[in-house]
């Protein structure tokens, strides 16, 4: 088994118990102890297919794990969004702690729903991608639209972070001043510095 790249102890063990077991029960069969190994090693598998069963056992815990994290970040999440939610609604306005809560929750949101995609969905981001050449013209369009994007989203900004250093607080105006400056400042940094790739066929 070891030869085989089994090394980790808990597999091992459970074979181990295995084995033991499947020859108890061959030599109360009736069989002496050597039959009953010989019998009960072939029963066990070989060690390179015990060893698929093993790294498929631990890609699907793994994959378990990931996605039960993900619920449970995107759960935090909401309860840190709440709070916002709850005063913007009422007094369409966010105080700067509630407003950073939201953040931070819409953040952690974001980031366990793609780890939640990727497990339900993993060959969505996965394959080969090849970068797609674009001729001078094309490329400085391209970074120039990014940089124009990313200053539109900032001058967006600019107002709510103004409203948020000297009133404290966000009234509903400002907040989704704030929330169209931050997607359009992400969505131009990624057209100015991320490469156009497309899925090879």
């Amino acid at each position: 088994m070891l030869a085989a790249g089994i090394k980790t102890p808990v597999p091992l063990e459970e074979l181990e118990i295995h084995l033991r077991e499947e020859i108890e029960q061959q030599m109360k069969a009736g069989l002496n102890g050597q039959k009953a190994f010989e019998i009960s090693t072939r029963q066990t598998g070989e060690p390179q297919s015990l060893k698929i069963e093993f790294k498929k056992s631990e890609r699907t815990f793994m994959k378990t794990l990931k996605f039960g994290g993900g619920i449970l970040i995107t759960l935090i999440g909401a309860v840190l969004i709440v709070p916002g939610l709850v005063q913007l609604r009422n007094e369409l306005a966010v105080d700067d702690e509630k407003l950073a809560l939201l953040l931070v929750g819409w953040a952690l949101i974001g980031v366990s729903l793609v780890s939640i995609q990727r497990q339900i969905r993993p060959d969505l981001f996965h394959g080969k991608f090849e970068k797609v050449e674009m001729t001078p013209l094309k490329q400085t369009l391209k970074i120039g639209a990014g940089i124009a994007g990313a200053l539109i989203g900032a001058d967006f900004l600019s107002p709510a972070a103004a409203q948020a250093c000297h009133a404290g607080r966000l009234d509903f105006a400002a907040f989704s001043s704030a929330v169209f400056g931050v997607a359009l400042l992400l969505t131009g940094a990624v057209v100015a510095c991320c490469p156009y790739k497309r899925r090879m066929a």
